[in-house]
């Protein structure tokens, strides 16, 4: 395809990539917004699983203190069953008197070691119980993700497949200008809150509404060059020189 150098066309053909170039960036943030979505799905889920991972760590260390302290206690009941064996064979009553205080630390020991354990026994029902709930949650949120995932695959699919199609036209409206317009055009439009291309409306630029220098707004009417604002850099174009759909019109 020949490249356009007529300015009006040139023109014509710069408002026509600029259309196709907002219709690819509102598919592209359709989809980022979609996607973004998920991911961040995702990535409260995989925040919850490593939080019910270190509770379950945690209740795996709780269960192990448990069992420490279950074994302490039935130490001192043995010791106790031994202390209250040696009683009944002491005959001397200093003796005697040994042994019950023995007795009596071995039962305040045995006192001290059952409270513990029944504390710890009931903060780790309620650890486990509160891990259950928790697990319910990630259960459900993981139900959530891949619900979310499977439904939006296919729009995902779709846009893709637009956006791949409109790039497809954009290259073949492109391939009508030089490249080194196209990338001037495409710096614009990223610097320029995607406007590259703006209509002159009273003398101002339509992008940054500053008011063009006369021999500028002269070139624009005649359509004898392709004129960029001096402020904001936009390409700007007479309105009475393009149709309703953008394109360029013979001079009256």
């Amino acid at each position: 395809m020949a490249i356009v150098t007529e300015p009006r066309q040139v023109l014509d053909v710069l408002r026509k990539l600029q259309a196709i170039d907002d219709e690819i960036r509102d598919v592209r943030e359709s989809r980022d917004s979609m996607v973004g979505n998920l991911q961040r799905l995702n990535e409260v889920l995989a925040q919850r699983e490593e939080q019910l991972g270190e509770m379950r760590g945690k209740l795996g260390e709780a269960e192990t203190w448990y069992a420490k302290k279950t074994g302490d206690l039935e130490l001192e009941r043995e010791k106790l069953q031994k202390a209250k064996a040696k009683l009944n064979t002491v005959s001397r009553s200093r003796e005697y008197v040994a042994v019950n205080r023995e007795l009596d630390n071995v039962r305040k020991n045995i006192g001290h070691r059952e409270d513990e354990v029944e504390r710890l026994s009931t903060a780790i029902e309620e650890f486990r119980s509160t891990i259950e709930s928790e697990d319910e949650k990630v259960r459900d949120l993981r139900a959530m993700a891949e619900a979310e995932e499977a439904n939006n695959r296919d729009s995902l699919a779709e846009m893709d497949g637009q956006i791949s199609e409109v790039n497809a036209r954009r290259k073949v409206i492109s391939d009508q200008l030089d490249k080194r317009l196209v990338r001037r055009y495409e710096k614009i439009f990223k610097a320029r809150e995607s406007i590259a291309v703006v209509a002159l409306t009273d003398g101002a630029c339509g992008g940054c509404n500053m008011n063009a220098p006369p021999r500028l707004v002269e070139a624009i009417l005649r359509g004898s060059s392709l004129v960029q604002c001096p402020y904001c850099n936009r390409f700007m174009f007479q309105e009475s020189s393009h149709n309703a759909d953008g394109e360029a019109v013979a001079a009256v």
